[in-house]
């Protein structure tokens, strides 16, 4: 047990904290502390206790800003907004009054905007409040509260859209230098983000009404274009269009514009592959493809491909592929569309009991529907002809696939006495999961490839969905909220967006190649918001100048070895006037 000791050296009194421990089987007073003279003990106890002023989400956005200062991202954007004749200051006047910069340039705006999508997805009214809880504008040496939104909106007013390629291009040419990762297979998709924007809004023209993949057709919607690298999902290029614009028509639009990227980032077009999905195939689609000299790999549908599908199934044999999976495949070399294309016809198991459940699901609904109108039939209530009344039935099972090929359906009698009589035909059913279901069809000019790597190509298309999802993830990187109303506002949106998807990609690669135990991107930002840096003051004995320490706090042990290679400081001291 630890006491009080004091001790007499040359006529003064110290004072010590002892342990009393045995040394050689007899018992003597260990000091643990020395307190000093009875003064200097009596001001150490009245001085006051260290004062934690502030302490504030840290580890996220520092890793991003230390990304985004290694990247020089403002000032590129400022760069490239003085060769377009505008003013990084933001002094330019609008209409009615000045533009707000509050002593930012354009491209520091843009920054901090990327940065708070990556953290924390809010509206730009919402972004100086939830910079507060954090340490961006110590980091960035600015004062939150200038970020309101009528500032944010007066910096992006000062971006060009015409602009924005140059800028991407500049800022993705300096990640693939600073990451050095391989390019050599490149992922093209395009999906749609509803909006809330009026319909009695007529300002912009981008938002329109679609077939929404999130199945909001009530919306406006707005389509967003992106060609991704499958080493490491870095988007590379990208494309706003408008929302009724289907995917097939905005692939032809683009494709000019995909080619020129590659060869702006001095890539060797010729020696690469790029892999779009089966809904941005047609046939004048395809002859663009050809046209533009560009290895491929994409999809057709196979419903379509009867013949296809039939020749390869004599041919289906196992195929490992790299990761370990075997699924069955046959290789064939056709003259598909009026070129030399080789056909690989995937069987995979895993599709064809999806679309097997898929069709008893419609043959159950499509009964429930057919013993109603049976019932009314018996009734006499029915008042629609023989004709029209067989045309209804046809339409009903043409209305989804393969349902009039298991379903058999008999309308005999004249009306009004008519009867209606329908069976599940299991023979067929069977037949078509045999020979017709599960079957992906996939054309190249890849003709030196062997199939598993014909086959891992197409799946990497699994790569550019994910950037789409954490585009949609509600908390980091979500395209969304989007209150913006005009089309300017939203294609600098977008790009904030896939800015801040950027940073945070650049930060996870490093966090990879690192070795850094973390499988995804958002749980190592969740795992850095949770870095807390707290900043207190102390004096030494009450009196003197203020010592103010700056450090750390709740670092997982999981994620502490990492923070050094991902930019996130330890401690830093300073000292104030008194």
């Amino acid at each position: 047990m630890a006491s009080l000791q004091a001790r007499r050296v040359r006529g003064h009194t110290y004072w010590y904290i002892v342990e009393s421990r045995r040394v050689n089987g007899k018992p003597r007073p260990i000091p643990l502390a020395y307190l000093g003279k009875a003064d200097a003990l009596l001001a150490r106890l009245q001085a006051p206790e260290p004062l934690r002023l502030h302490s504030c989400a840290h580890g996220a956005v520092a890793a991003l800003w230390a990304a985004a200062q290694a990247l020089d991202l403002a000032g590129v954007i400022d760069r490239h907004l003085r060769a377009t004749g505008r003013r990084p200051s933001g002094a330019a006047r609008t209409r009615t009054r000045p533009t707000a910069h509050d002593g930012l340039t354009v491209g520091q705006t843009l920054t901090l905007i990327s940065i708070g999508r990556a953290c924390h997805a809010t509206s730009k009214r919402g972004l100086a409040d939830w910079a507060r809880t954090t340490s961006l504008g110590a980091l960035a040496g600015v004062e939150v509260d200038r970020l309101t939104s009528q500032h944010c909106w007066d910096q992006m007013d000062q971006v060009p859209v015409e602009g924005l390629a140059s800028m991407e291009r500049a800022i993705v040419g300096r990640v693939l230098t600073r990451l050095a990762l391989p390019v050599d297979t490149l992922l093209f998709d395009a999906t749609n983000f509803f909006t809330f924007i009026a319909s009695t809004n007529t300002r912009p023209t981008l938002p329109a009404r679609g077939r929404n993949k999130q199945k909001r057709d009530d919306l406006r919607q707005v389509g967003v274009a992106l060609l991704c690298s499958r080493h490491g999902d870095l988007p590379l290029w990208h494309q706003v269009y408008g929302g009724q614009v289907a995917d097939a028509t905005c692939f032809a639009d683009v494709l000019p514009a995909v080619r020129q990227r590659l060869v702006d980032l001095a890539l060797d077009v010729e020696a690469l592959t790029i892999v779009y999905d089966k809904g941005n195939v047609s046939r004048a689609n395809q002859g663009l493809v050809d046209g533009a000299h560009l290895h491929y790999v994409t999809g057709l549908t196979a419903a379509g491909q009867h013949a296809l599908v039939t020749d390869a199934n004599a041919h289906l044999a196992p195929v490992a592929l790299p990761h370990g999976e075997t699924v069955h495949a046959a290789r064939l070399r056709r003259t598909v569309w009026q070129a030399d294309r080789t056909v690989v016809v995937v069987r995979s198991d895993r599709l064809r009991e999806g679309q097997m459940r898929g069709i008893l699901q419609h043959v159950a609904r499509a009964e429930r529907w057919l013993a109603g109108l049976a019932d009314t039939l018996r009734r006499g209530k029915q008042k629609r002809d023989r004709a029209r009344l067989q045309r209804d039935i046809e339409a009903r099972l043409r209305g989804r696939q393969h349902l009039a090929q298991v379903l058999q359906v008999r309308l005999t009698g004249d009306a009004p006495a008519l009867t209606l009589t329908y069976q599940f035909d299991r023979e067929a059913f069977d037949a078509l999961a045999r020979d017709r279901l599960g079957r992906v069809v996939l054309i190249t000019d890849r003709h030196d490839w062997s199939t598993a790597e014909i086959i891992q190509a197409y799946h990497g298309q699994a790569h550019v969905e994910a950037v789409f999802g954490h585009l949609k993830d509600p908390v980091h990187l979500a395209l969304r909220p989007q209150f913006h109303w005009t089309d300017q506002k939203l294609h600098v949106h977008v790009f904030t967006c896939l800015l801040g998807y950027l940073l945070a990609r650049t930060v996870f690669l490093h966090a990879q190649q690192a070795h850094a135990p973390y499988a995804s991107m958002e749980a190592l930002l969740d795992a850095l918001t949770r870095v807390r840096r707290a900043t207190v003051a102390r004096t030494a004995s009450g009196k003197g100048p203020l010592r103010v320490t700056t450090q750390l706090e709740d670092i997982d042990p999981t994620l502490a070895p990492f923070l050094p290679a991902l930019g996130v400081t330890e401690e830093l001291v300073y000292t104030a006037g008194t």
